[in-house]
């Protein structure tokens, strides 16, 4: 399915792309925790053919090829690095409509620029490592109540997927307390 056959197929569905270096964990994070909290959404990841499920209200696009064509509502940009790289997800970060969410990462130079540029009435947030400590090997979030809860992925990357997975979670309507419950049972594959 192309990219375009799949925007004529979700005209009526809230677009999500996930693009960039840890795109695939991002998107593994949101899907664990969607389908842990029974919620209907559909998931096309590059390079899979998929159809769309009529009575899904959100669709998650982790892409790498054309992702411009799938006019997203909220894009969430992982770490990238090259030039080519900067200069293709400005262009996607401009083409967010009124209304939309871009999520970004603060730490990285080139794309908190892109991220934080103003918009006219575009949400920008960034998100970087989550706050985290180490417990005897164990790698425990830490909540904004200070509570702690165990996960097991570990590395800067890691942290920063749990971070941007979190906010495009937070937008859609997941809880700070139904994340933490989800991602405290996530196994990375």
């Amino acid at each position: 399915m192309t990219s375009t056959e799949i925007y004529q197929q979700s005209i009526d569905k809230q677009r999500i792309l996930v693009v960039g270096v840890g795109s695939d964990l991002i998107t593994s994070i949101i899907e664990h925790t969607l389908r842990f909290h029974h919620r209907k959404f559909t998931c096309i990841k590059s390079g899979n053919p998929a159809s769309i499920l009529h009575d899904s209200p959100v669709i998650i696009l982790e892409s790498k090829s054309q992702p411009i064509d799938y006019k997203h509502h909220i894009i969430i940009l992982g770490n990238n690095g090259t030039t080519e790289e900067l200069v293709e997800l400005q262009t996607l970060a401009d083409a967010t409509p009124k209304g939309g969410t871009i999520i970004y990462p603060k730490t990285h130079a080139g794309l908190n620029k892109i991220g934080s540029k103003e918009r006219a009435d575009v949400q920008a947030i960034g998100y970087e490592d989550y706050k985290h400590e180490d417990v005897d090997g164990k790698t425990m979030l830490i909540s904004s109540t200070k509570e702690r809860f165990p996960v097991e992925l570990n590395t800067d990357l890691d942290l920063q997927c749990v971070s941007a997975a979190k906010e495009l979670l937070k937008k859609i309507g997941i809880s700070s307390d139904n994340f933490y419950r989800s991602i405290s049972t996530y196994k990375p594959s």
